[in-house]
């Protein structure tokens, strides 16, 4: 009896979990539905602009309306390819060209980068290492990507003078730390951060993504033997722990 009954507790929690799942899932395919529309509408209705001949462009126009288009068509683009690289983690179809580099130097190259994006430029984040190398055997690329996820969360998530924080380190273990002093994440969205399908509750309208990235970077850590943990309080901020 006691077996039975357990069994059946357990088959009700995977009911449940499966029952949430495929709302989170219904909720995701809605919004990335939504989400592709709104630059196809743009994309669509600047082409039969340019395209009408009633109409005469100048030159300058010509290419302000081109270079909405070509931003539409590259965020559509990455839409898809979260999506693509996701089910292909998933699925364990990803080849990983592992090398010997050192981790430190990757890291500082991946938070210039993002600094160097027009849109956050001027925002607060510093770089720490602890150690001037780390050598490491991984897949450049993918580590580049997944870093670069979970960055991006914590700027867009946050106000514009929030301190984000990267550091890196190696004892017994390699271990990444991306620290900030912005809002916090509640419980409930900290429980689902790494799930696929799942968005922050306040993320701004101009920076939806998938909802794919940090389950990317999750998928992408695991892939390489790590593990990514997450801690959190509100109006305190947030840090995500990477250990290899």
């Amino acid at each position: 009896y006691r077996s039975l009954n357990h069994l059946s507790d357990r088959l009700k929690a995977n009911e449940i979990e499966r029952q949430n799942m495929e709302k989170m899932r219904g909720e995701w395919i809605q919004n990335l539905s939504h989400d592709l529309k709104t630059p196809l509408a743009s994309i669509k209705g600047y082409g039969e602009f340019m395209a009408d001949e009633e109409y005469d462009l100048t030159g300058e126009e010509i290419k302000k309306y081109s270079r909405i288009i070509q931003e539409k068509a590259e965020y559509m683009e990455k839409l898809i390819e979260d999506l693509k690289l996701t089910q292909i983690l998933k699925k364990d179809l990803m080849p990983i060209r592992r090398e010997e580099k050192d981790l430190v130097e990757v890291l500082r190259n991946v938070a210039i980068d993002v600094l160097n994006n027009p849109h956050y430029h001027n925002r607060k984040i510093s770089f720490e290492p602890k150690r001037e190398k780390i050598i490491f055997s991984f897949d450049e690329s993918l580590l580049q990507r997944a870093f670069t996820n979970l960055i991006y969360n914590a700027i867009v998530h946050n106000d514009e003078d929030t301190e984000i924080v990267i550091t890196i380190d190696q004892r017994d273990k390699i271990s990444v730390e991306i620290a900030d002093n912005g809002r916090g994440i509640s419980k409930e969205d900290l429980e689902k951060l790494f799930e696929r399908y799942y968005r922050g509750t306040n993320t701004g309208e101009s920076h939806k993504g998938s909802g794919l990235g940090m389950a990317i970077a999750k998928q992408i850590i695991e892939l390489h033997g790590g593990k990514i943990t997450a801690e959190s309080a509100l109006g305190v901020g947030t840090r995500i722990i990477v250990t290899f």
